[in-house]
């Protein structure tokens, strides 16, 4: 790892996932700083970590990533922070270009745990990545992939539990209602996101055993968003009527209902626009899609995973992070 044409270069380190797997490169797996750079749309002059080279690296302006990749030998490519398809499928095909320019000469790719042929919304545009990611590769000796799909944050349990906020007041004789469209009771295989970090960082330093290849990296249970609620109400402390119910309203009925959550009115086009989108995860959610349990991540590890249960303890501590978790993901 000490070479020039060894290095790493790490986009979406600032983010929560990259950050992720930069501390675990550096801290776990003892990765020397020079071995490493980082490619961020603003770079700080205070760096993330410390000997670590920043460039600036902007996938939307694609003159700028040829010199952010220069030297490295692999692309750790970070899905772009945006479910707005045509935006994202641009950004990643500007990274993938540029990679190949640089003479970068494997790229591991951050997917989602979504099936292949999934039809929820969110996972479009990483299907088509990961589409022209392989055609890329594929037209050219000595180039290769790795998808990694990743498997839905503990963290983000919130925006699948319809936008559900624990700490809301919540006054005499009124409920504790989560509302969903379907899919209530079938599992998905939450996974922390510190873990999917230490993973994948695993995986950049092993790239030579998954040349070409899409893994899962998923938690290591199905539980159910109903399993969220009845959890959240044990932590919570909160029996019988108190308790967190979950609502099934189909489709229409949910959508209204999350354009007044979010806006307090009844119509709003923009939110109205993500709500339609975002129920297309449901579908995908009652088709067993995220009810997929790999033990791969378990064996990068070596131990076993923290579950659902013991991550919300933590994440309830402070049940503001609920909220930050909405903000985070939904946009």
């Amino acid at each position: 790892m000490s070479t020039s044409n060894s290095k790493i270069c790490l986009t979406g380190a600032m983010g929560g996932l990259g950050s992720r797997v930069l501390h675990h490169l550096l801290h776990t797996l003892s990765v020397p700083a020079s071995s490493l750079t980082i490619s961020t749309q603003n770079p700080s002059p205070s760096p993330p970590a410390s000997g670590v080279e920043a460039r600036h690296g902007d996938f939307l302006k694609p003159a700028t990533l040829s010199g952010a990749f220069a030297g490295a030998s692999t692309l750790l490519l970070v899905s772009y922070p945006s479910i707005a398809h045509a935006l994202r499928v641009t950004a990643h095909k500007n990274a993938i270009d540029a990679a190949v320019r640089a003479g970068v000469t494997h790229i591991v790719y951050t997917s989602l745990a979504f099936a292949g042929d999934s039809k929820a919304a969110v996972m479009q545009a990483h299907i088509e990545t990961e589409g022209y990611l392989k055609r890329t590769c594929a037209g050219r000796e000595g180039m290769h992939y790795t998808i990694i799909r990743e498997g839905i944050y503990c963290e983000s349990w919130a925006l699948y539990l319809g936008f559900f906020d624990p700490g809301k007041t919540v006054g005499n004789g009124e409920r504790r209602v989560a509302r969903v469209p379907q899919g209530a009771d079938r599992g998905v295989a939450w996974v922390g996101r510190d873990e999917l970090g230490e993973g994948t960082a695993r995986i950049l330093l092993r790239k030579e055993d998954f040349v070409d290849r899409t893994v899962l990296l998923s938690g290591g249970a199905g539980v159910s968003l109903r399993g969220i609620a009845e959890m959240i109400s044990g932590i919570m402390g909160w029996h019988g009527e108190e308790a967190v119910e979950v609502e099934e309203l189909g489709r229409e009925r949910w959508v209204d209902a999350m354009v007044e959550l979010k806006t307090g009115k009844k119509e709003d086009a923009e939110t109205r626009e993500f709500m339609e989108k975002w129920y297309t995860t449901y579908p995908a959610i009652e088709k067993g899609e995220l009810d997929v349990v790999d033990p791969l991540l378990e064996r990068l590890l070596g131990r076993k995973l923290e579950s659902m249960d013991e991550s919300l303890r933590k994440q309830l501590k402070d049940v503001g992070g609920a909220r930050e978790s909405i903000g985070q993901y939904a946009k």
